[in-house]
């Protein structure tokens, strides 16, 4: 029974330090999204961001901010599209101007397997990074 708990225990270690490396992602990512967002405004059109379209997350092409989505999913590895939420604000490439401040949002939304560490966290466990260009 002891090592049974142990094992237990160990698996849910290894999955909580996981998800503290995701968090560390997450909050990279969207560091990395702010600064492209500043950097590579495209020219202000009448397409939709990539991350306000159902599916746009997973194929940027053809929307607009691709490159915010694009970095985002890099930099956050492999992971699904579908786990991962972005918000840009100004959302309106209009609003933008040579030195307004861009802030992201990124949340990643990650199922829990370890049933001992459900317990203690739920379902899904909640990653959220924020960041502001300068």
């Amino acid at each position: 029974m002891v090592v049974a708990f142990l094992f237990a225990f160990g698996v849910m270690a290894v999955q909580f330090f996981g998800l503290g490396l995701d968090a560390l992602k997450v909050s990279h990512a969207a560091q990395e999204a702010a600064y492209v967002g500043a950097s590579s405004l495209e020219a202000a059109s009448d397409r939709a961001p990539c991350w306000a379209v159902t599916g746009g997350l997973a194929q940027p092409k053809g929307y607009a901010d691709a490159a915010i989505c694009t970095t985002v999913l890099e930099n956050l590895g492999d992971v699904h599209p579908s786990l991962v939420a972005v918000s840009v604000s100004p959302s309106s490439l209009v609003e933008r101007g040579g030195h307004t401040p861009i802030h992201v949002t990124v949340t990643y939304r990650q199922p829990i397997s370890s049933p001992l560490l459900r317990v203690f966290l739920g379902e899904t466990y909640v990653a959220t990074g924020d960041a502001w260009s300068q």
